[in-house]
Protein backbone atom coordinates (compact mmCIF):
# COMPACT_ATOMS: atom_id res chain seq x y z
CA UNK A 1 0.00 0.00 0.00
CA UNK A 2 3.01 2.32 0.76
CA UNK A 3 4.68 1.78 -2.37
CA UNK A 4 1.46 2.60 -4.28
CA UNK A 5 1.00 5.66 -2.36
CA UNK A 6 4.41 6.52 -3.27
CA UNK A 7 3.68 6.09 -7.17
CA UNK A 8 0.26 7.96 -6.77
CA UNK A 9 2.61 11.30 -5.49
CA UNK A 10 4.82 10.53 -8.66
CA UNK A 11 1.74 10.67 -10.98
CA UNK A 12 0.38 13.43 -8.73
CA UNK A 13 3.52 15.91 -9.58
CA UNK A 14 3.64 14.61 -13.35
CA UNK A 15 0.34 16.54 -13.38
CA UNK A 16 -0.22 20.25 -14.22
CA UNK A 17 0.85 22.32 -10.81
CA UNK A 18 -0.44 26.10 -12.25
CA UNK A 19 -1.46 27.62 -8.67
CA UNK A 20 -0.17 27.61 -4.92
CA UNK A 21 -1.21 28.93 -1.73
CA UNK A 22 1.77 30.79 -1.30
CA UNK A 23 3.21 32.53 -3.94
CA UNK A 24 6.00 34.37 -2.42
CA UNK A 25 6.91 30.85 -1.39
CA UNK A 26 7.28 29.79 -5.16
CA UNK A 27 10.62 29.94 -6.87
CA UNK A 28 9.64 31.30 -11.00
CA UNK A 29 12.37 29.60 -12.44
CA UNK A 30 11.21 26.19 -10.35
CA UNK A 31 7.35 27.06 -11.65
CA UNK A 32 8.48 27.40 -15.14
CA UNK A 33 10.29 24.19 -15.29
CA UNK A 34 7.57 21.94 -14.16
CA UNK A 35 5.15 23.70 -15.77
CA UNK A 36 7.22 23.05 -19.14
CA UNK A 37 7.83 19.08 -18.15
CA UNK A 38 3.65 19.05 -17.33
CA UNK A 39 3.65 20.71 -21.32
CA UNK A 40 5.58 17.65 -22.35
CA UNK A 41 3.50 15.10 -20.42
CA UNK A 42 0.53 14.01 -22.35
CA UNK A 43 -1.00 10.98 -21.11
CA UNK A 44 -4.60 11.86 -23.01
CA UNK A 45 -4.00 8.18 -25.33
CA UNK A 46 -1.35 6.76 -23.17
CA UNK A 47 2.13 6.65 -21.32
CA UNK A 48 3.76 3.54 -20.21
CA UNK A 49 6.58 3.80 -17.93
CA UNK A 50 8.68 1.06 -16.22
CA UNK A 51 10.34 2.70 -13.03
CA UNK A 52 12.12 1.51 -9.76
CA UNK A 53 11.95 2.31 -6.19
CA UNK A 54 14.96 2.73 -3.96
CA UNK A 55 13.90 2.73 -0.12
CA UNK A 56 17.60 3.39 2.43
CA UNK A 57 16.77 3.19 5.92
CA UNK A 58 19.50 5.48 7.58
CA UNK A 59 18.68 4.05 11.02
CA UNK A 60 19.71 0.21 10.10
CA UNK A 61 21.52 1.07 6.55
CA UNK A 62 18.98 -1.37 4.68
CA UNK A 63 18.66 -0.62 1.44
CA UNK A 64 15.51 -2.20 -1.14
CA UNK A 65 15.25 -2.00 -4.92
CA UNK A 66 11.30 -3.02 -6.11
CA UNK A 67 11.20 -2.74 -10.01
CA UNK A 68 7.44 -2.07 -11.33
CA UNK A 69 5.09 -0.94 -14.21
CA UNK A 70 2.31 1.92 -14.95
CA UNK A 71 0.02 2.36 -17.45
CA UNK A 72 -1.55 5.27 -17.66
CA UNK A 73 -4.46 7.04 -19.86
CA UNK A 74 -6.14 10.20 -18.52
CA UNK A 75 -7.63 8.99 -15.04
CA UNK A 76 -7.74 5.34 -15.69
CA UNK A 77 -4.00 3.34 -14.71
CA UNK A 78 -2.76 -0.22 -14.35
CA UNK A 79 -0.27 -0.36 -11.88
CA UNK A 80 1.91 -3.72 -11.19
CA UNK A 81 4.61 -3.85 -8.04
CA UNK A 82 5.82 -6.96 -7.62
CA UNK A 83 2.84 -9.74 -7.63
CA UNK A 84 0.25 -7.37 -7.45
CA UNK A 85 -1.79 -5.61 -10.17
CA UNK A 86 -3.56 -2.82 -9.66
CA UNK A 87 -6.35 -1.87 -12.39
CA UNK A 88 -8.60 1.52 -11.76
CA UNK A 89 -11.10 2.38 -14.65
CA UNK A 90 -12.40 6.06 -13.40
CA UNK A 91 -14.57 4.02 -11.27
CA UNK A 92 -13.87 0.39 -9.90
CA UNK A 93 -10.59 -0.69 -8.27
CA UNK A 94 -9.50 -4.07 -8.85
CA UNK A 95 -6.65 -5.50 -6.72
CA UNK A 96 -5.25 -8.74 -8.17
CA UNK A 97 -2.91 -10.61 -5.89
CA UNK A 98 -1.28 -13.44 -7.97
CA UNK A 99 0.59 -15.48 -5.59
CA UNK A 100 -2.60 -15.92 -3.21
CA UNK A 101 -5.01 -15.96 -6.53
CA UNK A 102 -7.55 -13.54 -5.28
CA UNK A 103 -8.82 -10.19 -6.75
CA UNK A 104 -10.40 -7.17 -4.54
CA UNK A 105 -13.12 -5.42 -6.17
CA UNK A 106 -14.23 -2.02 -4.84
CA UNK A 107 -15.60 1.20 -5.87
CA UNK A 108 -13.71 3.34 -3.49
CA UNK A 109 -15.69 6.19 -1.32
CA UNK A 110 -15.27 9.79 -2.14
CA UNK A 111 -13.23 10.69 0.50
CA UNK A 112 -10.67 7.25 0.04
CA UNK A 113 -9.98 8.06 -3.90
CA UNK A 114 -6.99 10.49 -2.98
CA UNK A 115 -5.37 7.74 -1.94
CA UNK A 116 -6.05 5.52 -5.68
CA UNK A 117 -6.98 7.76 -7.80
CA UNK A 118 -4.06 10.02 -9.51
CA UNK A 119 -6.12 12.94 -10.89
CA UNK A 120 -7.55 13.75 -7.39
CA UNK A 121 -4.15 13.39 -5.33
CA UNK A 122 -2.96 15.84 -7.81
CA UNK A 123 -5.73 18.53 -7.24
CA UNK A 124 -4.41 18.31 -3.54
CA UNK A 125 -0.70 18.63 -4.57
CA UNK A 126 -1.55 22.17 -6.50
CA UNK A 127 -1.64 23.82 -2.86
CA UNK A 128 0.39 22.21 -1.03
CA UNK A 129 4.36 23.36 -1.81
CA UNK A 130 6.79 25.53 -1.51
CA UNK A 131 9.44 25.75 -4.20
CA UNK A 132 12.66 26.16 -5.15
CA UNK A 133 15.22 25.71 -8.07
CA UNK A 134 18.64 24.23 -7.12
CA UNK A 135 20.29 24.12 -10.91
CA UNK A 136 21.15 22.15 -13.29
CA UNK A 137 23.53 18.95 -13.43
CA UNK A 138 25.06 16.50 -15.48
CA UNK A 139 23.71 13.06 -14.25
CA UNK A 140 25.19 9.54 -16.34
CA UNK A 141 25.63 11.36 -18.80
CA UNK A 142 23.07 13.34 -19.10
CA UNK A 143 21.65 17.17 -18.10
CA UNK A 144 19.00 17.21 -15.38
CA UNK A 145 17.03 20.60 -13.98
CA UNK A 146 16.72 20.05 -10.02
CA UNK A 147 13.88 21.17 -8.34
CA UNK A 148 12.72 21.24 -4.67
CA UNK A 149 9.46 21.15 -2.89
CA UNK A 150 8.76 22.11 0.63
CA UNK A 151 5.44 20.67 1.93
CA UNK A 152 3.21 23.42 3.52
CA UNK A 153 1.63 20.87 6.01
CA UNK A 154 4.21 20.30 8.47
CA UNK A 155 2.75 16.70 9.90
CA UNK A 156 4.28 15.44 6.18
CA UNK A 157 6.13 12.43 6.69
CA UNK A 158 8.40 14.09 3.74
CA UNK A 159 10.55 16.98 4.97
CA UNK A 160 11.84 17.47 1.25
CA UNK A 161 10.68 16.24 -2.30
CA UNK A 162 13.69 16.74 -5.00
CA UNK A 163 12.82 16.12 -8.41
CA UNK A 164 15.25 15.92 -11.70
CA UNK A 165 13.42 17.13 -14.69
CA UNK A 166 15.94 16.17 -18.60
CA UNK A 167 17.00 19.28 -19.44
CA UNK A 168 16.69 17.94 -23.40
CA UNK A 169 13.37 16.55 -23.28
CA UNK A 170 11.76 17.78 -20.25
CA UNK A 171 10.84 14.47 -18.54
CA UNK A 172 11.01 14.22 -15.40
CA UNK A 173 13.67 11.26 -14.27
CA UNK A 174 13.27 10.51 -10.59
CA UNK A 175 11.54 12.00 -7.31
CA UNK A 176 13.46 11.08 -4.31
CA UNK A 177 11.58 11.69 -0.57
CA UNK A 178 13.18 12.62 2.15
CA UNK A 179 11.44 11.13 4.92
CA UNK A 180 11.58 12.80 8.58
CA UNK A 181 11.88 8.99 10.11
CA UNK A 182 15.19 8.50 7.89
CA UNK A 183 13.68 6.06 5.58
CA UNK A 184 14.15 7.89 1.82
CA UNK A 185 12.29 6.66 -1.28
CA UNK A 186 13.76 7.64 -4.59
CA UNK A 187 11.64 6.78 -7.86
CA UNK A 188 13.54 6.26 -10.93
CA UNK A 189 11.73 6.36 -14.57
CA UNK A 190 14.06 4.15 -16.66
CA UNK A 191 12.18 3.96 -19.87
CA UNK A 192 8.49 5.82 -20.50
CA UNK A 193 6.73 5.56 -23.92
CA UNK A 194 3.74 7.45 -25.13
CA UNK A 195 1.27 4.96 -26.45
CA UNK A 196 -2.02 4.44 -27.90
CA UNK A 197 -3.59 2.01 -24.46
CA UNK A 198 -6.65 1.02 -24.25
CA UNK A 199 -9.75 0.69 -22.06
CA UNK A 200 -9.96 -2.44 -21.21
CA UNK A 201 -6.06 -2.47 -20.36
CA UNK A 202 -7.53 -1.30 -17.30
CA UNK A 203 -9.86 -3.40 -16.42
CA UNK A 204 -9.27 -6.72 -14.71
CA UNK A 205 -10.33 -9.58 -17.09
CA UNK A 206 -12.06 -12.09 -14.92
CA UNK A 207 -12.66 -14.76 -17.99
CA UNK A 208 -8.46 -15.01 -17.93
CA UNK A 209 -8.29 -16.29 -14.56
CA UNK A 210 -10.87 -18.88 -14.07
CA UNK A 211 -9.60 -20.21 -10.76
CA UNK A 212 -9.14 -16.52 -8.96
CA UNK A 213 -10.95 -15.93 -5.81
CA UNK A 214 -13.25 -12.88 -6.64
CA UNK A 215 -13.80 -10.55 -3.15
CA UNK A 216 -16.41 -8.35 -4.14
CA UNK A 217 -16.73 -5.63 -1.37
CA UNK A 218 -19.38 -3.23 -4.44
Amino acid sequence: EKMKKIVYLFLALLMPICSFAQEEAVDPKAKAILGKAVDAFDSKKGISADFLIEIKDSRNGKEETIPGILLLKGDKFKLSLRNVDTYFDGKTQSVFMSNEKEVTISIPEKEDLKDINPILLMKSYQTDYKMRYLGSKKEAGLMVEEVELYPNDLKSQYSIIRLKISKDKLQLKSILLKGKSGIDTKLSIQNLEHKELYDTMFVFDEKKFPDVEIIDLR
